[in-house]
């Protein structure tokens, strides 16, 4: 009777233990076969995997693979009961739909903390420029890392004159918001030849030739939402839109996300997705564990690149790159044959 009494006082004191901890809700804007959101939950994961601290739970909009607007609304919808039901202390949310369809709607919420990452839009799309209870880090392409890049490559292949860039992407609210960086960056002594955002297949191709005869490289950010046909639901897949890319073009095309490589592209100097997932996490534990206020943790904007390469597509090409680019392709497990 004794050990019997004991173990429901443990059975309920670890309940109770259970119901009293932090809730922490990590918010995707996209779903699991994106890499993207693989290698930020790896960011995440190094610093609160396994934390005995919290109550971790997870939930993905799926706005990548459904880009429709009635598709995003619901899914946000969804999402803001399940939080108001869940009652979580802290979100960590990735990436703009997550802001535009759930966390704005909790600006200065008295309980809920909010941490964003992977933003590429300005505070004031969501208004957090004005309130309490949310901070987090931004996402922005390392244009610095891919300037030094692109003059590197034209200095090792020989190249004479001033490098000309053209940027590509799809009409996503993401790539909306890189195009508006990319303008407003300082690319001297790169000419900037400008940018073009499209929505179908067709488009994209005359993007690219257009750009094939008038720059010597072409950047890309994201490329997600490409219809097959103008105005149709039938979203082209990013392994083949990247493949028939690279067969179209007659410059070299380079990435600004670590995917790129995987899905078939040349190179890319991307923004670290495990470092927006990283940085996170660390606010979270300042804000739990610490009892930091969001408006006393600074939003930061992202400091660290990765490298990733596809080596076949690299000999293709005859592309040559410095060492130390395979070296870090390949320490972050981003080299792919």
């Amino acid at each position: 009777m004794f050990i019997f009494i004991f173990a429901v006082e443990v059975a309920l004191m670890l309940l109770v233990f259970n119901l009293n901890k932090p809730r922490v809700l990590i918010l995707h804007s996209y779903n699991t076969d994106y890499s993207w959101v693989r290698d930020v939950n790896t960011g995440i994961n190094r610093i609160i995997k396994n934390n005995p601290r919290y109550f971790i739970r997870w939930h993905y909009l799926d706005t990548k693979r459904h880009p429709w607007p009635e598709y995003k609304e619901n899914a946000g919808i969804v999402a803001r009961k399940m939080i108001d039901k869940w009652q979580p202390d802290v979100i960590i949310a990735s990436d703009d739909d997550a802001q535009q369809y759930v966390t704005r709607y909790y600006n200065n919420h008295p309980k809920l903390k909010v941490i964003f990452t992977g933003v590429n839009n300005a505070l004031e799309d969501y208004n957090f420029d004005k309130v309490n209870n949310v901070t987090g880090i931004l996402e922005r392409l390392p244009l610095d890392a891919l300037k030094d890049g692109l003059m590197t490559f034209s200095q090792r292949h020989g190249k004479p004159g001033p490098v000309r860039v053209f940027f590509i992407g799809d009409k996503s609210e993401t790539v909306k918001g890189d195009e508006i960086w990319i303008k407003s960056y300082d690319w001297a002594p790169i000419i900037f030849m400008g940018s073009k955002l499209v929505d179908s297949l067709n488009e994209w191709n005359e993007a690219v030739k257009e750009a094939s005869g008038s720059a010597d490289y072409i950047i890309t950010s994201n490329y997600r939402k490409i219809a097959r046909i103008k105005g149709s639901n039938d979203l082209v897949p990013p392994k083949e839109l990247i493949k028939s890319t690279v067969a179209l073009s007659k410059i070299p095309v380079i990435g600004t996300n670590a995917f790129f490589a995987e899905e078939g592209g040349m190179l890319a100097i991307a923004t670290s997705p495990f470092e927006q997932g990283e940085i996170a996490a660390k606010m979270a534990i300042e804000m739990l564990d610490h009892k930091k206020h969001p408006k006393d943790i600074p939003v930061i904007n992202s400091s660290k690149c990765v490298i990733s390469m596809n080596e076949t597509v690299l000999k293709e090409k005859h592309f040559d790159v410095p060492p130390v680019y395979e070296s870090s392709a390949m320490a972050n497990n981003l080299f792919y044959k």
